[in-house]
């Protein structure tokens, strides 16, 4: 247990819901002849998992599937029905807007409100307060009633707090979103050192390149209930799968995922790795041998090890795509590319109903999940008119990659209006992957290339 941060034992959280308020007068007037007078509704629902110190997880999930009730519950602020919660570590949240906070005070009395609540004396906050004021960087705000403040303000100071009163497990909600640009740049830059000093990090965000970004892992919520638990960029890619899926096939989609093996992912792998050269993938994890990560000739090839056996499917919307592939100018297939040559991507695209607008598009990311590059065939709305049902189409992307050594993957999507709603016909996510070879007399020590030279001069008096 002294390698666990936070230990969730078969949670639930249960409210009565009543058709009208004279039931609930009704209900607990008849007691004793015990009339249910309320439907239960299960916020949370027997929710179990672990975190280990230092580990940064994310927890996904649409609107309404228990996130911020289940963050409550683990601060402390709700009590559960049921179950057992477990937390080794002093705790600093960032909850919704307003959370702990009082309307009326001063932005500085709600610092010593809020650090004395985290049981620091009166010396330490003292102590804190120059480091709280100039990461919230409000100016003379700090003396007036946070009722005042723009959501923007409220969540600087709330963050600066958070952040600064030495915690050993920091727990961020949505309420980061509020925030401009260059505040959630500082912000994550923060969360990131935390991670680097090997403190507990739990964070909710309807981003999922962000939670690929930040988290080792992820959690993934649906109705209250816990589907999986795992590597974040196969979590993120589930969640996003769940979140297209059609209402009479969710039930089906969610039993695929539950059915998973969350332990290792052992049961849910992107390759075949004895066929892989070089590479060894499994869902999130992924080792170069480099002995083998560069070809003798230094031409570009097929690596047949490299090709995914299960790309995350989502369901068909009108239209299926087929036959993806990244060809070289010789129209080879090849999946392991040369630094700065030209390549193709091609896919096929069967349409079984009339589509309206139809657009095509391209995504390329790095295995931990972050976009690098994508594009698409017209802007938004400007797509073409109609394609009629049983018509192929062919949909090539010519793209020029400069990236650094590794694997990277790419997504095909396919998107028509629907109700004067752009929605997805078709995607098959991590449906290519390709290795780009090493530039053995490259100066570039960064992701992507961005044709940076350098000068050097001598000052001459």
């Amino acid at each position: 247990m002294n390698d666990i941060a936070i230990k969730i034992e078969q949670v639930s959280k249960i409210y009565k819901l009543y058709d009208k308020p004279i039931d609930r007068v009704n209900e607990s007037l008849s007691l004793f002849q015990k009339k249910k007078k309320h439907r239960e509704f299960f916020a949370v629902n027997n929710v179990s998992f672990e975190i280990k110190k230092g580990e940064t997880v994310g927890i996904v999930g649409k609107n309404g599937s228990g996130k911020s009730t289940l963050l409550k519950i683990i601060t402390g602020v709700l009590t559960p029905s049921s179950g057992n919660v477990h937390i080794n570590g002093k705790i600093s949240a960032l909850l919704e807007l307003g959370a702990g906070f009082n309307p009326e005070y001063t932005g500085m009395q709600n610092i010593y409100l809020n650090a004395s609540m985290m049981g620091l004396t009166k010396e330490e906050i003292v102590k804190k307060i120059p480091f709280i004021i100039e990461f919230a960087d409000i100016g003379q705000h700090i003396d007036q009633p946070v009722k005042t403040y723009s959501s923007g303000m409220f969540v600087r100071l709330a963050f600066a707090v958070a952040i600064n009163v030495d915690p050993e497990i920091l727990i961020v909600d949505e309420a980061l979103a509020v925030g401009d640009d260059l505040f959630q740049k500082k912000c994550f830059s923060k969360i990131e050192s935390f991670k680097k000093s090997g403190k507990t990090v739990l964070f909710v965000s309807h981003s999922g390149s962000l939670v690929v970004e930040l988290c080792d892992k992820a959690i993934l919520m649906d109705a209250g209930e816990k589907l999986l638990m795992g590597p974040s960029n196969t979590v993120v890619n589930l969640y996003q799968k769940l979140l297209f899926t059609p209402k009479d096939k969710m039930d089906f989609v969610k039993g695929q995922i539950e059915k998973i093996d969350v332990i290792g992912f052992n049961k849910y792998k992107s390759f075949d790795t004895e066929k892989t050269k070089g590479v060894v993938i499994d869902k999130g994890e992924i080792s170069l041998d480099s002995e083998n990560l560069v070809d003798t000739n230094y031409e570009e090839y097929l690596d047949e090890g490299l090709i995914p056996t299960d790309p995350v499917l989502y369901e068909t919307n009108g239209a299926k795509i087929f036959d993806y592939k990244i060809s070289n100018y010789k129209g080879e297939d090849v999946n392991v590319l040369r630094f700065g040559r030209k390549y193709i991507l091609s896919y096929k695209v069967k349409f079984y109903e009339n589509c309206q607008n139809v657009r095509f598009g391209m995504i390329i990311k790095t295995k931990t999940g972050i976009e690098i590059s994508g594009a698409a065939t017209a802007r938004p709305g400007e797509g073409i008119e109609m394609v009629v049902a049983d018509k192929v189409l062919t949909v090539e992307f010519e793209f020029t990659p400069k990236l650094a050594a590794g694997v990277y993957f790419l997504r095909c999507g396919v998107v028509g209006i629907e109700q004067d709603n752009e929605v997805f016909l078709d995607r098959q996510v991590d449906a290519v992957a390709f290795r780009m070879l090493d530039q053995q007399k490259s100066l570039m020590n960064s992701l992507v290339d961005f044709d940076i030279t350098s000068n050097i001069y001598e000052m001459r008096e």
